[in-house]
């Protein structure tokens, strides 16, 4: 190699390192600069977000507690730079509820940096989030009406002891969330309850008066609805059988439940079985015997409505006001002329269920004795 060659050859070289040089400095600044972006992203991300809370106070000492909101948002992720409260009866907070359309108070207001956070239950209204999901008791914004605080009264009648308690239904509704404001028990035998009864055309007792008010908690206002009837502001619950009825002042729902057993019988079933399953649908025993098939009476029971399979049941007494049981009866027994209920569907108590089928004096259910041979 001459000298020209070799001179040649090291100026391109030069310019090889020179460039690979500085394409290392070009991708090493691009890679810290890439880097020291994502470095000040993350820090921007672990930021608290700077947040302003502004309370909209009510007027309702028992209304839902706004501050048990403010707390947890102070315990939070966020940087609370101020927080304001606002009297409801301020021009201010006339002006804060029309431009956000806030309908329930005490309300809650965040400005600032709303879109760095998420926060749960609040909804974004233009340049704030506003807590929406306030629970009964609360103020309405539009009519300064106290909504969800309900009154209850009890009317019962100590005469029936087998009606349902209805003194239970009030306790029921706080566990569920109401606000039982005014809670009142009576007796029917005092002139009050029967005033009560008369203005809201009471039928039936025990029932239970609860105010619109309710009407705050939409699902369960939607089932009490449907239970009852509405009338000068309360929903009237009148209880299902047994019940009284106040027009006769009798006891309707009450009945004598048969048990029709054959004592030689040692694999049949238990006919206390049916016991628990009338109890199912409420039914009000009032008087229960059990008789054998081989007692004058039980012999009288299968000739009169042509028993053919023991054991059974027979009902009888104020049973058509029970109208779930006698759906499900029309399956499984008959309702004879004299209005005595015999249960006659043994397939209906299960597979491999024993039982005597009394014309032909046999056992039927059992399994077949297994050959040993």
């Amino acid at each position: 190699m001459n000298k020209n060659s070799l001179h040649t050859f090291l100026t391109i070289g030069i310019y090889v390192l020179l460039a690979i040089l500085l394409f290392n400095s070009f991708y090493v600044f691009s890679i810290g600069n890439s880097l020291n972006a994502k470095i000040e992203e993350a820090k921007e991300l672990a930021r608290p977000a700077k947040i302003e809370i502004i309370k909209i106070e009510s007027s309702c000492k028992d209304c839902f507690n706004a501050d048990d909101i403010i707390k947890v948002l102070k315990e939070s992720n966020l940087e609370i730079v101020s927080e304001n409260f606002v009297p409801r009866t301020s021009k201010k907070a006339a002006e804060l509820i029309g431009q956000y359309g806030i309908e329930k108070l005490p309300a809650i207001i965040l400005k600032g940096e709303i879109d760095k956070p998420t926060i749960q239950n609040f909804k974004k209204i233009g340049d704030a989030l506003v807590f929406d999901a306030v629970l009964p008791p609360y103020e309405s914004a539009a009519t300064e009406k106290i909504m969800g605080k309900v009154s209850s009264i009890v009317i019962s009648d100590k005469s029936c002891k087998v009606c349902i308690d209805f003194s239970l239904t009030p306790q029921n509704l706080k566990q569920s969330g109401v606000f039982i404001d005014k809670e009142e028990k009576l007796d029917f035998s005092e002139t009050k309850a029967k005033e009560l009864a008369d203005k809201f055309a009471v039928k039936k007792l025990p029932a239970v008066l609860l105010s619109d008010d309710i009407d705050a908690y939409p699902e369960i206002a939607q089932s009490i609805a449907q239970a009852g009837s509405k009338k000068n502001g309360y929903y009237i619950i009148e209880s299902q059988a047994p019940y009284v009825e106040l027009a006769s002042g009798k006891i309707r729902g009450l009945a004598k439940l048969t048990l029709l057993n054959d004592s030689s019988c040692s694999n049949c079933y238990d006919v206390g079985i049916h016991k628990s399953i009338i109890g199912r649908f409420g039914i009000a025993i009032d008087k229960e015997n059990e008789i054998d098939i081989k007692s004058a009476e039980g012999k009288q029971l299968i000739s009169k409505y042509n028993i053919k399979n023991v054991p059974t049941i027979v009902l009888t007494g104020d049973l058509g006001v029970y109208e779930n049981f006698n759906n499900v009866w029309k399956q499984v027994g008959t309702v004879e002329t004299d209005g005595t209920y015999i249960f006659r569907e043994i397939s209906a108590m299960g597979p491999g269920i024993v039982y005597k089928d009394i014309d032909a004096g046999e056992i039927k259910g059992l399994e077949p004795a297994t050959s040993t041979e």
